[in-house]
Protein backbone atom coordinates (compact mmCIF):
# COMPACT_ATOMS: atom_id res chain seq x y z
CA UNK A 1 0.00 0.00 0.00
CA UNK A 2 2.82 2.41 0.80
CA UNK A 3 4.40 1.74 -2.55
CA UNK A 4 1.10 2.37 -4.35
CA UNK A 5 0.61 5.70 -2.54
CA UNK A 6 4.13 6.83 -3.38
CA UNK A 7 3.53 5.97 -7.02
CA UNK A 8 0.29 7.95 -7.12
CA UNK A 9 1.96 10.96 -5.50
CA UNK A 10 4.70 10.92 -8.13
CA UNK A 11 2.13 10.88 -10.97
CA UNK A 12 0.22 13.78 -9.38
CA UNK A 13 3.37 15.88 -9.12
CA UNK A 14 4.23 15.15 -12.77
CA UNK A 15 0.72 16.10 -13.86
CA UNK A 16 0.88 19.37 -11.94
CA UNK A 17 4.20 20.19 -13.57
CA UNK A 18 2.76 19.61 -17.03
CA UNK A 19 -0.29 21.72 -16.28
CA UNK A 20 1.91 24.57 -15.07
CA UNK A 21 4.00 24.32 -18.25
CA UNK A 22 0.89 24.52 -20.39
CA UNK A 23 -0.31 27.55 -18.44
CA UNK A 24 2.99 29.33 -19.01
CA UNK A 25 2.79 28.65 -22.76
CA UNK A 26 -0.79 29.87 -23.00
CA UNK A 27 0.18 33.04 -21.14
CA UNK A 28 3.05 33.62 -23.54
CA UNK A 29 0.79 33.17 -26.55
CA UNK A 30 -1.76 35.57 -25.10
CA UNK A 31 0.95 38.15 -24.62
CA UNK A 32 2.12 37.84 -28.23
CA UNK A 33 -1.43 38.22 -29.50
CA UNK A 34 -1.91 41.31 -27.38
CA UNK A 35 1.18 42.84 -28.97
CA UNK A 36 0.25 41.93 -32.55
CA UNK A 37 -3.51 42.51 -32.67
CA UNK A 38 -3.30 46.31 -32.14
CA UNK A 39 -1.20 46.47 -35.30
CA UNK A 40 -3.92 44.66 -37.26
CA UNK A 41 -6.83 46.76 -36.02
CA UNK A 42 -8.43 49.09 -38.54
CA UNK A 43 -9.69 52.58 -37.88
CA UNK A 44 -13.22 51.35 -37.19
CA UNK A 45 -12.05 48.89 -34.53
CA UNK A 46 -12.13 45.76 -36.68
CA UNK A 47 -9.27 43.46 -37.40
CA UNK A 48 -7.55 43.32 -40.73
CA UNK A 49 -7.69 39.98 -42.51
CA UNK A 50 -4.39 38.21 -43.00
CA UNK A 51 -2.53 39.19 -46.14
CA UNK A 52 -2.72 36.79 -49.07
CA UNK A 53 0.21 35.84 -51.18
CA UNK A 54 0.41 37.99 -54.26
CA UNK A 55 3.24 36.45 -56.15
CA UNK A 56 1.48 33.33 -57.42
CA UNK A 57 0.31 32.97 -60.96
CA UNK A 58 -3.26 32.33 -59.77
CA UNK A 59 -3.45 35.60 -57.85
CA UNK A 60 -1.91 37.53 -60.74
CA UNK A 61 -4.63 36.14 -63.00
CA UNK A 62 -7.30 36.80 -60.42
CA UNK A 63 -8.12 33.11 -59.91
CA UNK A 64 -9.36 32.08 -56.46
CA UNK A 65 -7.10 29.88 -54.30
CA UNK A 66 -7.50 26.14 -53.84
CA UNK A 67 -9.02 24.29 -50.88
CA UNK A 68 -7.31 21.59 -48.82
CA UNK A 69 -8.01 18.92 -51.44
CA UNK A 70 -6.37 20.95 -54.19
CA UNK A 71 -9.67 21.81 -56.00
CA UNK A 72 -10.17 25.41 -57.17
CA UNK A 73 -12.87 27.16 -55.20
CA UNK A 74 -13.87 29.55 -58.08
CA UNK A 75 -12.52 30.65 -61.46
CA UNK A 76 -12.77 34.43 -60.98
CA UNK A 77 -9.91 35.62 -63.27
CA UNK A 78 -9.37 34.83 -66.92
CA UNK A 79 -12.66 33.16 -67.69
CA UNK A 80 -14.92 36.04 -66.54
CA UNK A 81 -12.78 38.55 -68.45
CA UNK A 82 -13.08 36.50 -71.60
CA UNK A 83 -16.81 36.21 -71.00
CA UNK A 84 -17.17 39.99 -70.80
CA UNK A 85 -15.16 40.39 -74.00
CA UNK A 86 -17.44 37.94 -75.77
CA UNK A 87 -20.47 39.85 -74.50
CA UNK A 88 -18.96 43.04 -75.90
CA UNK A 89 -18.57 41.39 -79.31
CA UNK A 90 -22.16 40.16 -79.06
CA UNK A 91 -23.30 43.74 -78.54
CA UNK A 92 -21.35 44.86 -81.59
CA UNK A 93 -22.97 42.17 -83.74
CA UNK A 94 -26.36 43.22 -82.40
CA UNK A 95 -25.72 46.74 -83.71
CA UNK A 96 -24.54 45.30 -87.03
CA UNK A 97 -27.69 43.21 -87.35
CA UNK A 98 -29.83 46.27 -86.66
CA UNK A 99 -27.96 48.18 -89.36
CA UNK A 100 -28.47 45.39 -91.89
CA UNK A 101 -32.17 45.05 -91.09
CA UNK A 102 -32.89 48.54 -92.37
CA UNK A 103 -35.21 49.35 -89.49
CA UNK A 104 -32.87 52.12 -88.38
CA UNK A 105 -30.74 54.27 -90.71
CA UNK A 106 -27.30 52.77 -91.02
CA UNK A 107 -25.50 55.99 -90.24
CA UNK A 108 -27.23 56.06 -86.85
CA UNK A 109 -26.11 52.52 -86.11
CA UNK A 110 -22.58 53.35 -87.24
CA UNK A 111 -22.53 56.30 -84.86
CA UNK A 112 -23.91 54.05 -82.13
CA UNK A 113 -21.17 51.52 -82.84
CA UNK A 114 -18.51 54.20 -82.49
CA UNK A 115 -20.01 55.36 -79.19
CA UNK A 116 -20.22 51.71 -78.07
CA UNK A 117 -16.49 51.22 -78.83
CA UNK A 118 -15.65 54.40 -76.94
CA UNK A 119 -17.48 53.10 -73.90
CA UNK A 120 -15.53 49.87 -73.91
CA UNK A 121 -12.29 51.82 -74.41
CA UNK A 122 -13.03 53.85 -71.29
CA UNK A 123 -13.82 50.64 -69.42
CA UNK A 124 -10.52 49.13 -70.58
CA UNK A 125 -8.63 52.12 -69.17
CA UNK A 126 -10.49 51.94 -65.86
CA UNK A 127 -9.79 48.21 -65.58
CA UNK A 128 -6.04 48.87 -65.74
CA UNK A 129 -5.94 49.65 -62.02
CA UNK A 130 -7.58 46.33 -61.11
CA UNK A 131 -6.25 43.89 -63.70
CA UNK A 132 -3.79 44.42 -66.51
CA UNK A 133 -5.10 41.29 -68.19
CA UNK A 134 -8.65 42.62 -68.24
CA UNK A 135 -7.48 45.97 -69.60
CA UNK A 136 -5.62 44.34 -72.49
CA UNK A 137 -8.52 42.01 -73.29
CA UNK A 138 -11.00 44.89 -73.40
CA UNK A 139 -8.63 46.98 -75.53
CA UNK A 140 -8.31 44.12 -78.02
CA UNK A 141 -12.08 43.87 -78.04
CA UNK A 142 -12.32 47.56 -78.92
CA UNK A 143 -9.84 47.01 -81.75
CA UNK A 144 -11.93 44.08 -83.01
CA UNK A 145 -14.97 46.40 -83.06
CA UNK A 146 -13.42 49.57 -84.55
CA UNK A 147 -11.54 48.11 -87.53
CA UNK A 148 -14.45 46.09 -89.04
CA UNK A 149 -16.90 48.90 -88.25
CA UNK A 150 -14.92 51.46 -90.26
CA UNK A 151 -14.19 48.98 -93.03
CA UNK A 152 -17.84 48.11 -93.57
CA UNK A 153 -18.98 51.70 -93.11
CA UNK A 154 -16.65 52.96 -95.86
CA UNK A 155 -16.09 50.01 -98.22
CA UNK A 156 -19.24 47.87 -97.95
CA UNK A 157 -22.03 50.27 -97.04
CA UNK A 158 -20.45 53.52 -98.23
CA UNK A 159 -22.11 55.51 -95.46
CA UNK A 160 -18.81 56.82 -94.09
CA UNK A 161 -16.39 58.88 -96.11
CA UNK A 162 -12.69 58.19 -95.97
CA UNK A 163 -12.20 61.53 -94.22
CA UNK A 164 -14.61 60.60 -91.42
CA UNK A 165 -12.94 57.21 -91.04
CA UNK A 166 -9.52 58.87 -90.79
CA UNK A 167 -10.87 61.34 -88.24
CA UNK A 168 -12.36 58.52 -86.14
CA UNK A 169 -9.07 56.61 -86.16
CA UNK A 170 -7.08 59.69 -85.13
CA UNK A 171 -9.59 60.33 -82.35
CA UNK A 172 -9.37 56.68 -81.29
CA UNK A 173 -5.60 56.96 -80.82
CA UNK A 174 -5.84 60.37 -79.14
CA UNK A 175 -8.45 59.10 -76.66
CA UNK A 176 -6.37 56.00 -75.91
CA UNK A 177 -3.35 58.12 -75.11
CA UNK A 178 -5.37 60.52 -72.99
CA UNK A 179 -6.94 57.72 -70.95
CA UNK A 180 -3.58 56.03 -70.39
CA UNK A 181 -1.48 59.16 -69.93
CA UNK A 182 -0.80 58.39 -66.26
CA UNK A 183 0.07 54.79 -67.11
CA UNK A 184 3.23 55.59 -69.03
CA UNK A 185 3.73 52.00 -70.16
CA UNK A 186 0.08 51.13 -70.80
CA UNK A 187 -0.70 48.74 -73.65
CA UNK A 188 -3.94 50.41 -74.78
CA UNK A 189 -2.27 53.17 -76.89
CA UNK A 190 0.02 50.58 -78.48
CA UNK A 191 -2.96 48.52 -79.58
CA UNK A 192 -4.75 51.64 -80.83
CA UNK A 193 -1.75 52.83 -82.87
CA UNK A 194 -1.19 49.49 -84.56
CA UNK A 195 -4.89 49.07 -85.35
CA UNK A 196 -5.28 52.65 -86.61
CA UNK A 197 -2.24 52.50 -88.90
CA UNK A 198 -3.21 49.08 -90.24
CA UNK A 199 -6.81 50.14 -90.84
CA UNK A 200 -5.77 53.34 -92.62
CA UNK A 201 -3.33 51.47 -94.84
CA UNK A 202 -6.05 48.96 -95.73
CA UNK A 203 -8.53 51.73 -96.49
CA UNK A 204 -5.97 53.44 -98.74
CA UNK A 205 -5.76 50.30 -100.85
CA UNK A 206 -9.50 49.59 -100.78
CA UNK A 207 -11.08 53.05 -101.17
CA UNK A 208 -8.49 54.73 -103.43
CA UNK A 209 -9.10 57.89 -101.41
CA UNK A 210 -5.60 59.15 -100.79
CA UNK A 211 -5.92 62.75 -99.68
CA UNK A 212 -7.69 62.42 -96.31
CA UNK A 213 -6.18 59.08 -95.40
CA UNK A 214 -2.64 60.30 -96.06
CA UNK A 215 -3.40 63.37 -93.95
CA UNK A 216 -4.77 61.04 -91.26
CA UNK A 217 -1.50 59.08 -91.27
CA UNK A 218 0.39 62.32 -90.72
CA UNK A 219 -2.01 63.12 -87.86
CA UNK A 220 -1.27 59.77 -86.21
CA UNK A 221 2.45 60.49 -86.55
CA UNK A 222 1.94 63.86 -84.86
CA UNK A 223 0.20 62.23 -81.89
CA UNK A 224 2.95 59.65 -81.45
CA UNK A 225 5.70 62.26 -81.75
CA UNK A 226 4.14 64.59 -79.17
CA UNK A 227 3.62 61.69 -76.76
CA UNK A 228 7.27 60.67 -77.16
CA UNK A 229 8.44 64.05 -75.85
CA UNK A 230 7.42 62.91 -72.37
CA UNK A 231 8.99 59.48 -72.82
CA UNK A 232 5.71 57.66 -73.53
CA UNK A 233 5.29 54.89 -76.11
CA UNK A 234 8.56 55.59 -77.88
CA UNK A 235 8.33 52.61 -80.19
CA UNK A 236 4.93 53.67 -81.53
CA UNK A 237 6.70 56.42 -83.48
CA UNK A 238 8.23 53.80 -85.76
CA UNK A 239 4.78 52.38 -86.61
CA UNK A 240 3.26 55.79 -87.37
CA UNK A 241 6.40 56.86 -89.24
CA UNK A 242 6.30 53.84 -91.54
CA UNK A 243 2.59 54.43 -92.09
CA UNK A 244 3.04 58.10 -92.99
CA UNK A 245 5.91 57.43 -95.39
CA UNK A 246 3.91 54.63 -97.00
CA UNK A 247 0.87 56.87 -97.51
CA UNK A 248 2.88 59.74 -99.01
CA UNK A 249 4.81 57.35 -101.26
CA UNK A 250 1.53 55.91 -102.58
CA UNK A 251 0.33 59.46 -103.27
CA UNK A 252 3.47 60.17 -105.25
CA UNK A 253 3.40 56.96 -107.27
CA UNK A 254 -0.32 57.13 -108.12
CA UNK A 255 -0.86 60.85 -108.58
CA UNK A 256 2.34 61.64 -110.48
CA UNK A 257 2.59 58.58 -112.72
CA UNK A 258 3.41 59.14 -116.34
CA UNK A 259 0.15 57.57 -117.55
CA UNK A 260 -2.03 59.94 -115.52
CA UNK A 261 -4.21 59.34 -112.49
CA UNK A 262 -6.16 56.04 -112.70
CA UNK A 263 -9.91 56.42 -113.11
CA UNK A 264 -10.70 54.80 -109.74
CA UNK A 265 -8.76 57.45 -107.84
CA UNK A 266 -9.84 60.98 -107.07
CA UNK A 267 -7.25 63.30 -108.51
CA UNK A 268 -5.37 65.51 -106.09
CA UNK A 269 -4.12 68.97 -106.87
CA UNK A 270 -0.44 69.83 -106.69
CA UNK A 271 -1.19 72.11 -103.72
CA UNK A 272 -2.84 69.24 -101.80
CA UNK A 273 0.09 66.92 -102.36
CA UNK A 274 2.63 69.59 -101.49
CA UNK A 275 0.74 70.49 -98.30
CA UNK A 276 0.69 66.85 -97.13
CA UNK A 277 4.42 66.49 -97.89
CA UNK A 278 5.34 69.69 -96.09
CA UNK A 279 3.19 68.66 -93.13
CA UNK A 280 4.89 65.28 -92.86
CA UNK A 281 8.38 66.77 -93.04
CA UNK A 282 7.40 69.42 -90.49
CA UNK A 283 6.06 66.78 -88.08
CA UNK A 284 9.11 64.53 -88.18
CA UNK A 285 11.71 67.27 -88.55
CA UNK A 286 10.14 69.39 -85.80
CA UNK A 287 9.87 66.45 -83.40
CA UNK A 288 13.46 65.47 -84.20
CA UNK A 289 14.58 68.97 -83.26
CA UNK A 290 12.47 69.11 -80.10
CA UNK A 291 13.68 65.74 -78.85
CA UNK A 292 17.35 66.35 -79.62
CA UNK A 293 17.99 70.09 -79.38
CA UNK A 294 15.24 70.95 -76.91
CA UNK A 295 14.96 67.95 -74.58
CA UNK A 296 18.47 66.58 -75.24
CA UNK A 297 17.16 63.07 -75.80
CA UNK A 298 19.48 60.65 -77.51
CA UNK A 299 18.55 60.09 -81.14
CA UNK A 300 18.22 56.43 -82.05
CA UNK A 301 19.25 54.83 -85.33
CA UNK A 302 15.64 53.91 -86.07
CA UNK A 303 14.51 57.46 -85.40
CA UNK A 304 17.15 58.86 -87.74
CA UNK A 305 16.16 56.39 -90.46
CA UNK A 306 12.48 57.33 -90.18
CA UNK A 307 13.24 61.07 -90.31
CA UNK A 308 15.50 60.70 -93.34
CA UNK A 309 12.91 58.54 -95.12
CA UNK A 310 10.17 61.09 -94.38
CA UNK A 311 12.26 64.01 -95.67
CA UNK A 312 13.30 62.15 -98.84
CA UNK A 313 9.77 60.92 -99.58
CA UNK A 314 8.17 64.30 -98.86
CA UNK A 315 10.65 66.20 -101.01
CA UNK A 316 10.44 63.72 -103.90
CA UNK A 317 6.64 63.70 -104.03
CA UNK A 318 6.42 67.47 -103.69
CA UNK A 319 8.90 68.09 -106.50
CA UNK A 320 7.12 65.61 -108.79
CA UNK A 321 3.70 67.04 -107.98
CA UNK A 322 4.74 70.62 -108.71
CA UNK A 323 7.12 69.68 -111.55
CA UNK A 324 10.04 71.28 -109.74
CA UNK A 325 8.09 74.34 -108.61
CA UNK A 326 9.03 73.82 -104.96
CA UNK A 327 12.79 73.54 -105.53
CA UNK A 328 13.46 76.98 -104.10
CA UNK A 329 11.30 76.30 -101.04
CA UNK A 330 12.98 73.00 -100.23
CA UNK A 331 16.44 74.40 -100.94
CA UNK A 332 15.92 77.26 -98.51
CA UNK A 333 14.37 74.90 -95.96
CA UNK A 334 17.30 72.48 -96.17
CA UNK A 335 19.88 75.23 -95.76
CA UNK A 336 17.94 76.56 -92.75
CA UNK A 337 17.81 73.09 -91.21
CA UNK A 338 21.53 72.70 -91.90
CA UNK A 339 22.19 75.89 -89.96
CA UNK A 340 20.16 74.56 -87.02
CA UNK A 341 22.04 71.25 -87.11
CA UNK A 342 25.40 73.01 -87.14
CA UNK A 343 24.26 75.16 -84.23
CA UNK A 344 23.41 71.98 -82.35
CA UNK A 345 26.75 70.36 -83.16
CA UNK A 346 28.82 73.40 -82.19
CA UNK A 347 26.68 74.90 -79.44
CA UNK A 348 23.93 72.75 -78.01
CA UNK A 349 25.97 69.55 -77.92
CA UNK A 350 29.29 71.19 -77.22
CA UNK A 351 31.73 68.81 -75.53
CA UNK A 352 31.79 69.22 -71.77
CA UNK A 353 34.78 69.22 -69.51
CA UNK A 354 35.10 65.57 -68.45
CA UNK A 355 37.39 66.19 -65.48
CA UNK A 356 34.41 66.38 -63.13
CA UNK A 357 32.36 63.60 -64.73
CA UNK A 358 32.72 61.23 -61.83
CA UNK A 359 28.97 60.63 -61.67
CA UNK A 360 27.60 57.96 -63.93
CA UNK A 361 24.56 59.95 -65.02
CA UNK A 362 26.77 62.82 -66.19
CA UNK A 363 28.89 60.43 -68.23
CA UNK A 364 25.77 59.06 -69.84
CA UNK A 365 24.64 62.57 -70.77
CA UNK A 366 28.02 63.24 -72.32
CA UNK A 367 27.86 60.02 -74.34
CA UNK A 368 24.43 61.03 -75.65
CA UNK A 369 25.72 64.52 -76.43
CA UNK A 370 28.68 63.17 -78.39
CA UNK A 371 26.40 60.89 -80.40
CA UNK A 372 23.90 63.68 -81.05
CA UNK A 373 26.71 66.04 -82.03
CA UNK A 374 27.99 63.63 -84.66
CA UNK A 375 24.53 62.91 -85.99
CA UNK A 376 23.70 66.61 -86.12
CA UNK A 377 26.92 67.47 -87.93
CA UNK A 378 26.53 64.73 -90.52
CA UNK A 379 22.92 65.65 -91.18
CA UNK A 380 24.01 69.27 -91.62
CA UNK A 381 26.51 68.24 -94.29
CA UNK A 382 23.90 66.35 -96.26
CA UNK A 383 21.40 69.19 -95.93
CA UNK A 384 23.93 71.76 -97.15
CA UNK A 385 24.63 69.70 -100.27
CA UNK A 386 20.93 69.06 -100.97
CA UNK A 387 19.93 72.65 -100.25
CA UNK A 388 22.62 74.16 -102.47
CA UNK A 389 21.67 71.79 -105.28
CA UNK A 390 17.98 72.73 -105.13
CA UNK A 391 18.27 76.44 -104.41
CA UNK A 392 21.34 77.54 -106.35
CA UNK A 393 22.73 76.85 -109.76
CA UNK A 394 25.97 76.93 -111.69
CA UNK A 395 28.91 78.85 -110.34
CA UNK A 396 26.93 80.24 -107.39
CA UNK A 397 26.49 76.70 -106.08
CA UNK A 398 30.20 76.05 -106.58
CA UNK A 399 31.09 79.23 -104.72
CA UNK A 400 28.79 78.31 -101.81
CA UNK A 401 30.23 74.81 -101.47
CA UNK A 402 33.79 76.15 -101.69
CA UNK A 403 33.02 78.67 -98.97
CA UNK A 404 31.42 75.92 -96.88
CA UNK A 405 34.58 73.82 -97.24
CA UNK A 406 36.77 76.69 -96.05
CA UNK A 407 34.45 77.51 -93.13
CA UNK A 408 34.33 73.87 -92.03
CA UNK A 409 38.12 73.63 -91.98
CA UNK A 410 38.45 76.94 -90.12
CA UNK A 411 36.04 75.74 -87.44
CA UNK A 412 37.91 72.43 -87.31
CA UNK A 413 41.14 74.30 -86.66
CA UNK A 414 39.45 76.07 -83.76
CA UNK A 415 37.44 73.26 -82.19
CA UNK A 416 39.30 70.12 -83.23
CA UNK A 417 36.08 68.31 -84.19
CA UNK A 418 37.12 65.58 -86.60
CA UNK A 419 33.75 65.55 -88.36
CA UNK A 420 34.20 69.15 -89.50
CA UNK A 421 37.50 68.29 -91.14
CA UNK A 422 35.71 65.50 -92.98
CA UNK A 423 33.00 67.96 -93.98
CA UNK A 424 35.60 70.24 -95.50
CA UNK A 425 36.79 67.39 -97.73
CA UNK A 426 33.20 66.47 -98.54
CA UNK A 427 32.29 70.01 -99.62
CA UNK A 428 35.52 70.35 -101.58
CA UNK A 429 34.82 67.16 -103.52
CA UNK A 430 31.28 68.32 -104.30
CA UNK A 431 32.49 71.75 -105.41
CA UNK A 432 35.21 70.22 -107.58
CA UNK A 433 32.72 67.89 -109.27
CA UNK A 434 30.14 70.65 -109.86
CA UNK A 435 32.71 73.28 -110.80
CA UNK A 436 34.44 71.13 -113.40
CA UNK A 437 37.82 71.04 -111.67
CA UNK A 438 38.12 67.26 -111.72
CA UNK A 439 36.87 67.06 -115.28
CA UNK A 440 39.35 69.69 -116.45
CA UNK A 441 42.26 68.02 -114.63
CA UNK A 442 41.32 64.61 -116.05
CA UNK A 443 41.17 65.89 -119.63
CA UNK A 444 44.35 67.90 -119.24
CA UNK A 445 46.36 64.95 -117.91
CA UNK A 446 44.82 62.10 -119.88
CA UNK A 447 42.50 63.34 -122.66
CA UNK A 448 41.93 66.17 -125.04
CA UNK A 449 43.35 69.30 -123.43
CA UNK A 450 40.51 71.82 -122.87
CA UNK A 451 40.78 75.57 -123.12
CA UNK A 452 41.50 77.93 -120.28
CA UNK A 453 39.27 77.06 -117.25
CA UNK A 454 36.47 79.29 -115.99
CA UNK A 455 36.33 81.17 -112.72
CA UNK A 456 34.54 78.33 -110.92
CA UNK A 457 37.65 76.21 -111.45
CA UNK A 458 39.81 78.82 -109.79
CA UNK A 459 37.41 79.24 -106.85
CA UNK A 460 37.60 75.53 -106.07
CA UNK A 461 41.38 75.48 -106.50
CA UNK A 462 41.78 78.41 -104.12
CA UNK A 463 39.44 76.78 -101.59
CA UNK A 464 41.49 73.58 -101.79
CA UNK A 465 44.69 75.50 -101.12
CA UNK A 466 43.21 77.32 -98.12
CA UNK A 467 41.72 74.12 -96.72
CA UNK A 468 45.04 72.33 -97.00
CA UNK A 469 47.18 75.05 -95.49
CA UNK A 470 44.83 75.73 -92.57
CA UNK A 471 43.92 72.11 -91.89
CA UNK A 472 47.42 70.67 -92.14
CA UNK A 473 48.84 73.27 -89.79
CA UNK A 474 46.11 72.55 -87.22
CA UNK A 475 46.61 68.77 -87.26
CA UNK A 476 49.17 66.65 -85.49
CA UNK A 477 51.63 64.26 -87.07
CA UNK A 478 49.60 61.10 -86.52
CA UNK A 479 48.51 59.38 -89.69
CA UNK A 480 44.80 59.44 -88.77
CA UNK A 481 45.01 63.23 -88.46
CA UNK A 482 46.97 63.65 -91.71
CA UNK A 483 44.65 61.47 -93.80
CA UNK A 484 42.02 64.23 -93.65
CA UNK A 485 44.08 66.39 -95.97
CA UNK A 486 44.83 63.92 -98.75
CA UNK A 487 41.97 65.25 -100.91
CA UNK A 488 42.88 68.96 -100.52
CA UNK A 489 46.52 68.13 -101.22
CA UNK A 490 45.56 66.13 -104.31
CA UNK A 491 43.34 68.99 -105.48
CA UNK A 492 46.20 71.45 -105.19
CA UNK A 493 48.79 69.16 -106.80
CA UNK A 494 46.75 67.91 -109.74
CA UNK A 495 45.29 71.37 -110.35
CA UNK A 496 48.81 72.78 -110.69
CA UNK A 497 49.81 69.95 -113.04
CA UNK A 498 46.67 70.36 -115.15
CA UNK A 499 47.13 74.13 -115.43
CA UNK A 500 50.77 73.65 -116.46
CA UNK A 501 49.84 71.15 -119.16
CA UNK A 502 47.04 73.44 -120.34
CA UNK A 503 49.43 76.40 -120.49
CA UNK A 504 51.94 74.42 -122.56
CA UNK A 505 49.18 73.21 -124.89
CA UNK A 506 47.74 76.71 -125.25
CA UNK A 507 51.15 78.14 -126.06
CA UNK A 508 51.41 75.58 -128.85
CA UNK A 509 55.08 74.93 -128.28
CA UNK A 510 56.47 73.39 -131.48
CA UNK A 511 52.95 72.34 -132.49
CA UNK A 512 52.33 69.64 -129.91
CA UNK A 513 51.42 66.32 -131.43
CA UNK A 514 49.88 63.40 -129.56
CA UNK A 515 53.28 61.86 -128.89
CA UNK A 516 54.78 65.09 -127.61
CA UNK A 517 51.72 65.87 -125.52
CA UNK A 518 51.97 62.47 -123.82
CA UNK A 519 55.64 63.18 -123.10
CA UNK A 520 54.81 66.60 -121.61
CA UNK A 521 52.17 65.05 -119.38
CA UNK A 522 54.58 62.42 -118.09
CA UNK A 523 57.27 64.99 -117.32
CA UNK A 524 54.81 67.31 -115.59
CA UNK A 525 53.42 64.42 -113.49
CA UNK A 526 56.92 63.41 -112.41
CA UNK A 527 57.86 66.98 -111.50
CA UNK A 528 54.65 67.36 -109.48
CA UNK A 529 55.32 64.10 -107.62
CA UNK A 530 58.90 65.13 -106.84
CA UNK A 531 57.84 68.54 -105.54
CA UNK A 532 55.11 67.12 -103.30
CA UNK A 533 57.42 64.41 -101.98
CA UNK A 534 60.10 66.98 -101.13
CA UNK A 535 57.59 69.30 -99.40
CA UNK A 536 56.02 66.43 -97.49
CA UNK A 537 59.31 65.21 -96.08
CA UNK A 538 60.51 68.74 -95.35
CA UNK A 539 57.45 69.82 -93.31
CA UNK A 540 56.63 66.34 -92.02
CA UNK A 541 53.32 66.33 -93.87
CA UNK A 542 52.90 62.68 -94.67
CA UNK A 543 49.87 63.18 -96.91
CA UNK A 544 52.00 64.95 -99.53
CA UNK A 545 54.17 61.86 -99.80
CA UNK A 546 51.07 59.69 -100.17
CA UNK A 547 49.79 61.92 -102.97
CA UNK A 548 53.21 61.82 -104.62
CA UNK A 549 53.27 58.03 -104.68
CA UNK A 550 49.67 58.07 -105.92
CA UNK A 551 50.73 60.29 -108.81
CA UNK A 552 53.55 57.85 -109.62
CA UNK A 553 51.01 55.00 -109.73
CA UNK A 554 48.78 56.96 -112.10
CA UNK A 555 51.85 57.80 -114.16
CA UNK A 556 52.54 54.10 -114.63
CA UNK A 557 49.02 53.57 -115.94
CA UNK A 558 49.45 56.54 -118.25
CA UNK A 559 52.68 55.13 -119.69
CA UNK A 560 50.89 51.95 -120.67
CA UNK A 561 47.66 53.51 -121.88
CA UNK A 562 48.96 56.65 -123.65
CA UNK A 563 52.73 56.86 -124.11
CA UNK A 564 53.15 53.38 -125.56
CA UNK A 565 50.14 53.98 -127.80
CA UNK A 566 50.91 57.43 -129.17
CA UNK A 567 54.62 57.93 -128.49
CA UNK A 568 57.53 57.50 -130.87
CA UNK A 569 61.08 56.50 -130.06
CA UNK A 570 62.16 59.97 -128.97
CA UNK A 571 59.16 60.81 -126.80
CA UNK A 572 59.14 57.33 -125.27
CA UNK A 573 62.80 57.72 -124.36
CA UNK A 574 62.11 61.01 -122.56
CA UNK A 575 59.00 59.65 -120.80
CA UNK A 576 60.74 56.51 -119.60
CA UNK A 577 63.80 58.49 -118.54
CA UNK A 578 61.67 60.90 -116.49
CA UNK A 579 59.62 58.11 -114.95
CA UNK A 580 62.63 55.97 -114.08
CA UNK A 581 64.44 58.96 -112.58
CA UNK A 582 61.51 59.83 -110.33
CA UNK A 583 61.31 56.23 -109.11
CA UNK A 584 64.95 56.46 -108.03
CA UNK A 585 65.06 60.05 -106.78
CA UNK A 586 61.76 60.37 -104.90
CA UNK A 587 62.45 57.77 -102.16
CA UNK A 588 65.95 59.14 -101.63
CA UNK A 589 64.73 62.72 -101.34
CA UNK A 590 62.10 61.77 -98.79
CA UNK A 591 64.52 59.68 -96.72
CA UNK A 592 67.20 62.40 -96.86
CA UNK A 593 64.87 65.11 -95.60
CA UNK A 594 63.57 62.84 -92.86
CA UNK A 595 67.16 62.16 -91.76
CA UNK A 596 67.90 65.89 -91.65
CA UNK A 597 64.88 66.51 -89.45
Amino acid sequence: MAEQAAKNGLESAELRARVEELERRVAALEGSAANVLPLLKTQDGGVKPPLQESGTVENLLGVAPKDKTGTKIAAAGVVPVMGKAVLAMAGAFLLRAAAESGSVPRWIMLAAGIVYAVGWLVWAARAEKRSHLASVMYALTVAAIVAPLLWEGTVRFGDLSAGIAALVLVGYVALSMALEWKERAGAIPWIAVVVAVGTMATLIVATHELSMLAAGMVGLALLAEVASWSGRWQGARVVTGVGAVFAVAVVGMVMTSGGGVPASYRAMSAAEMAAICVGMVAVFGGSFAVRGFGLRMRWTVTEIAVVVAAVVAGTWVSLRATQGGTEGFWGAAFLTMAGVCYWGALGRFKARDERHNWKREIRNVDVASRWNRRVSANLAAGLVLAGSWLLLGGNVRVALLSAAAVCAVLVFARTGYLSLGIHGTFYLLAAGAMGGLFGYAGRALAGTVPGWPGWGFWVVALAGLVCYVVGSRASGNEWNARVLWVVPAAVVGFTAAAVLVGAVASAGVSGLSASRLSMVRTVVTCVMALGMGYAGSHWKWAELGWVAYGAIGLGALKLVAEDLRYGNAGTLMVSLLAYGAILVILPRVMRAKEAEV
